[in-house]
């Protein structure tokens, strides 16, 4: 059967996350505080969501989901479960100074889970790094130097995906942030020695060429968000192919998630993207985890919260939000089915 692989593209924690529950229904947001960039991991029945956490001395908040049933787990119940670099952790990345961005935790082995993330080297640099554990919970150690380092260029938000036996590092050239800006390709790479080191070429899979798009393609996930993070056009959309190293067709339809259309209703959401992609153990059904801002409450000092939705496929195999919408939730939903 032929590869199919869609790239889902965007362009400090409290201790619990009380989403609003009625009976077996949620509503948006599940966790209603800053948690931005969630990367998501569902490993023997419990989901992981490591997040966004800039300058805070403790890096990269890791929630897990302990539902109140014993019995399942629902995507909604989040409590904080630990960091991947404690403040007073002596595996914390030497090289890295500041703007912890868009952590993921991914299973190599039955022993070993990488945290993919972005930081500030010491230099100023934007750049990839990894740190390796034997549970997702941690201790999390940093291999000491970065993954991805371009003199002059930043890297971030990078990503893990496996294709049959080979392992591919997924990344975003931090073109928006040169003087002037340029292109912000996306690129695949083949990784080696458990996700520690590169190897061979690496091929640009999209870059940002479509109006909606704007200055900037990043967040990237393997299973497309445009503009700027702090723009309320920050929406969600979906390239596909048969080879992970492309090339990828972009959904004509994109994006597939955006604003609402009413940007003052304060229930209501406005740039939703950098998002996860998962699918449930035993129901098979897949879901969105996303950040997403407040109407009224954007950039500065307000939350991205994050958000839980239902994703369907279509007839040609596209990728869409569950009941034709094209927004975020924001009244009550059926709890997602494990």
């Amino acid at each position: 059967m032929a590869l199919r692989v869609l790239l889902m593209i965007v362009a400090a924690s409290h201790v619990t996350a009380i989403p609003i529950l009625q009976g077996n229904m949620y509503t948006n947001p599940v966790i209603n505080s800053n948690h931005p960039d969630p990367g998501v991991l569902i490993h023997e029945g419990t989901i992981f969501a490591a997040t966004t956490s800039g300058d805070a001395p403790d890096a990269f908040p890791i929630m897990a989901d302990y539902a109140t049933s014993q019995v399942s787990k629902d995507m909604v119940n989040w409590q904080l479960a630990a960091y991947v670099f404690p403040s007073n952790s002596s595996t914390r990345p030497v090289w890295a100074v500041s703007d912890f961005w868009a952590p993921e935790i991914h299973k190599i082995s039955e022993n070993q889970f990488n945290v993919y993330f972005a930081a500030r080297h010491n230099d100023g640099t934007l750049c990839v790094g990894v740190a390796v554990a034997s549970n997702p919970l941690g201790p999390y150690s940093d291999i000491g130097s970065p993954l991805v380092y371009t003199p002059g260029m930043g890297n971030i938000d990078a990503s893990f995906f496996r294709d049959g036996d080979s392992d591919y590092l997924i990344w975003k050239r931090d073109g928006n942030g040169a003087v002037p800006p340029v292109p912000t390709p996306i690129f695949v790479q083949q990784i080696v020695n458990n996700g520690r080191s590169r190897t061979g070429k690496a091929y640009v899979a999209i870059t940002n060429d479509q109006p909606w798009e704007d200055m900037l393609v990043e967040g990237p996930w393997i299973v497309h968000t445009g503009n700027g993070f702090t723009s309320p056009n920050y929406a969600i959309g979906v390239g596909r192919s048969s080879n992970i190293t492309g090339p990828y067709e972009k959904f004509s339809a994109n994006p597939i998630l955006r604003h609402d259309a009413d940007t003052i209703d304060p229930t209501q959401f406005t740039g939703p993207g950098h998002c996860s992609v998962v699918q449930t153990t035993l129901a098979k059904r897949w879901y969105i985890v996303y950040h997403a801002w407040h109407n009224g409450k954007v950039g500065g000092s307000n939350p991205r919260v994050m958000n839980v939705d239902e994703v369907v496929f279509d007839g040609s195999g596209w990728p869409a939000m569950a009941d034709n919408r094209t927004t975020p939730t924001h009244t009550p939903q059926p709890f997602p089915r494990m």
